[in-house]
């Protein structure tokens, strides 16, 4: 048989990758406008509207981080204390920089928010939080939240996803070669325990920032064991994406993570935190919820998705063994989907072709199923002969109890952890080119 691998660029997580809860949507914004200002001013007396920092000529404010500091005490558990609020403010300070440096970057590139993307987000929003469908305007006013703030934190989140992957993508690819290196590192940890975890990532950019990333580390993990939430706390502190959804990694096996970060998952027990994990680019703190062992694959029960040709050889629509010819060549040449696979069906308005829809292995006859259980998703078979005429096959999916991801799952995320190293370096370059002026 003749394996083709058409390949396709996988799509970027749009939500997932930047949607987070609306503990940290709910914050202030990163310039003062005028009826926060007066809000401030309410507040404390105008102290809040002092100066914190300067980000290339962006004012961040005391009241910024004053706001952003009771959403974290109130959607977190942290202890709502003068000592806790000194511990974190500098971590809070930190976060609202990033967030001005983001918004820039998406200006300086042109990249636009449009209606639909804050439709997209403000709906996401609401899905994550237990929101009725369009009740984000309600929840706003009966929380008493900023809603210029509110919004204007979604849409800098969404720009800065926008940003990066106008910059990035055509920078990302993944090769045959690097599935096939996870594909064996996941053969090989079959039977072996995988770990579902969470993560709290805090990024060392410079080494004359280490103790102070480590000191911070160890303030949110002295948090966290006195009872604060690890979801609340890794979206408001985490720099991974996986901040976006509490920190969570999902479950993950060998081969999946950092060397040093899979070593501290094995030597720990379910429902423990570790100690802060130094790997090249910073520090994480692990939770780990719970642990099995990897599922060995049945592939005698998948379930595969499945398109076809039919190429009779009598009856009414028989064809002759040129146009069976032309056909297989036709497809070998253009098909780098299912979907143009289908296109080739319907353009030549061939019978009894098209999707077939989604079956399990075991219900179909030989020799089809010999030919479909040695294809990978993705692949073309070579014409198969058949009664009455030849078949030729395309696997679109496939789902193993226990088995291997797919190709495609594997190169999406593969793809994923990629743009997530180069929007860190990105903004890791935004830092260091950036002028910022501390005032506190």
């Amino acid at each position: 048989m003749t394996a083709h691998h058409p390949r396709r660029r996988p799509k970027v997580r749009f939500a997932a990758v930047f949607l987070v809860a609306l503990s940290v949507v709910a914050t202030a914004s990163l310039t003062p406008h005028p009826a926060r200002a007066q809000q401030a001013g309410d507040v404390s007396g105008g102290m809040v509207m002092r100066i914190a920092a300067v980000v290339n000529d962006e004012v961040i404010s005391v009241y910024d981080i004053e706001a952003r500091t009771r959403i974290l005490i109130a959607s977190s558990g942290i202890p709502d204390t003068p000592e806790v609020k000194a511990q974190i403010r500098d971590q809070v300070l930190r976060s609202l920089i990033d967030e001005t440096l983001k918004i820039q970057a998406a200006e300086r590139l042109g990249q636009e928010v449009t209606e639909d993307d804050m439709r997209t987000a403000i709906g996401q929003v609401e899905a994550q939080n237990g929101i009725p469908p369009g009740g984000f305007e309600d929840f706003i006013q009966v929380t008493g939240l900023d809603r210029e703030s509110a919004l204007r934190q979604i849409e800098a989140e969404v720009a800065w996803i926008k940003a990066v992957r106008a910059r990035f993508r055509n920078q990302v690819d993944i090769s045959d070669d690097q599935v096939d290196i996870v594909l064996g590192q996941l053969e090989a940890a079959q039977g072996k325990p995988e770990h579902l975890a969470r993560e709290i990532f805090l990024p060392v950019d410079n080494p004359a920032d280490e103790a102070r990333v480590r000191a911070n580390a160890e303030q949110l993990l002295a948090e966290l064991r006195r009872g604060a939430s690890f979801a609340a706390v890794a979206r408001q502190f985490s720099r991974s994406p996986t901040a976006a959804n509490g920190g969570s990694l999902g479950w993950v096996r060998a081969g999946e993570l950092d060397p040093a970060l899979e070593q501290a998952l094995l030597g720990m027990q379910p429902k423990t935190l570790s100690d802060p994990v130094r790997t090249v680019s910073g520090y994480h703190i692990l939770y780990l919820a719970e642990r099995r062992r990897t599922a060995q694959p049945q592939p005698d029960k998948a379930r595969l998705t499945i398109s076809q040709i039919v190429m009779p050889s009598g009856g009414p629509n028989a064809m002759s063994a040129s146009d069976q010819a032309a056909i297989a060549a036709e497809v070998a040449a253009g098909v780098d989907s299912c979907e143009a696979f289908n296109a080739i069906a319907t353009s030549r308005d061939l019978p009894n072709s098209g999707p077939v829809g989604t079956l399990a292995v075991a219900s179909v006859d030989q020799p089809v199923r010999g030919v479909l259980m040695g294809m990978e998703v993705g692949e073309v078979s070579d014409p198969v002969d058949v009664r009455g005429g030849k078949l030729i096959l395309m696997l679109c999916d496939r789902s193993v109890p226990g088995g291997m991801p797919s190709r495609e799952a594997i190169r999406d995320r593969l793809y994923q952890q990629r743009l997530e190293l180069v929007s860190n370096r990105y903004l890791r370059t935004l830092r260091q080119q950036a002028v910022i002026d501390l005032r506190i």
